[in-house]
């Protein structure tokens, strides 16, 4: 497939993915990290790459390890008005969403500098 076909499969991907956000339930508002502590499992989708298994574990003192594939990453979660973020390893940090609706819950995570998305679910 030439990268410009390439490139137009993942605009209508995106499209579909913001279509199909824009229609669920708005991110909670976190007024503590407790709706997240616990044992989470998922996808990473790193770039044009097919997504990867993605495990997250989130302890009561709002540190975290992520892992997926091979790799280990190490972090921590801060709330601040209701909004959570994320940092990962000391080398990334971004947006971590959490929503709570009729389907369950759902992290989702996306660095402030892109190339890659997380979303988990509960592991139970």
């Amino acid at each position: 497939m030439s990268a410009r076909a390439l490139r137009g499969v993942f605009v209508l991907a995106v499209v579909a993915v913001l279509a199909g956000c824009a229609s669920g339930p708005p991110p909670a508002r976190l007024m503590s990290i407790e709706p997240l502590v616990g044992k989470w499992r998922g996808t990473i989708t790193v770039g044009y790459g097919s997504p990867q298994f993605y495990y997250l574990t989130v302890n009561p003192d709002g540190s975290i390890v992520a892992t997926w594939g091979m790799n280990w990453q190490w972090g921590n979660i801060t709330i601040s008005g209701g909004q959570a973020r994320f940092e990962l390893s000391h080398l990334t940090s971004g947006t971590l969403l959490y929503f709570d609706g009729k389907d369950g819950r759902v992290i989702t995570m996306t660095p402030d500098f892109g190339g890659w998305y997380v979303y988990v679910t509960p592991l139970e």
